[in-house]
């Protein structure tokens, strides 16, 4: 659920900085920098890029938004936060894609270009005692390439995740 609440009506209108207004800058953030706790979790969240937020909001919340800048992404599983910025806070049910790395996500989506989930990896290791899941999404990588920034809601690379999953599903 989005929840917002502008700390002052004037900043709302002129503005979608991540900046306070005393410091002057007004300008919105590509990304933002460094770490910032979760206000749900309190665990270290990392800045993702507008066009990754933008991309994978449902097309009601676009309309609701005045930007999409300086948002944070938080991967905590067990936490119902997805992204949030200042007091704006989205949760799965303002996406349009489901957050596989959260807890409870069917499917468990790991890679968002190439279609690998918890579940897939699992069925694979099960029939072949292996997954190829890693050198899969590698070779695609390469050809036709990959879309993380837009498609993954971290905005980041898969590999990481795909890998502690497989790490996981082997040791459960």
């Amino acid at each position: 659920m989005f929840h917002f609440t502008p700390k002052k009506e004037e900043k709302k209108e002129s503005s979608c900085s991540t900046q306070t207004e005393s410091d002057g800058d007004n300008c919105c953030t590509p990304q933002p920098k460094g770490k910032v706790a979760c206000p749900h979790c309190q665990e270290k969240a990392k800045g993702v890029l507008a066009k990754t937020v933008k991309a994978l909001v449902t097309e009601k919340l676009k309309s609701k938004l005045s930007c999409f800048d300086g948002f944070y992404y938080c991967k905590t599983s067990t936490c119902k936060v997805v992204y949030f910025r200042n007091d704006e806070i989205l949760t799965q049910a303002d996406l349009s894609v489901v957050v596989g790395l959260k807890e409870g996500a069917t499917p468990a989506t790991v890679c968002y270009c190439f279609e690998w989930s918890k579940e897939k990896i699992r069925a694979q290791l099960q029939a072949k005692g292996e997954t190829n899941a890693l050198e899969d999404i590698k070779a695609k990588m390469e050809n036709p390439g990959c879309s993380c920034e837009v498609l993954n809601p971290s905005g980041g690379c898969c590999l990481g995740d795909v890998a502690k999953a497989i790490k996981e599903i082997k040791t459960s």
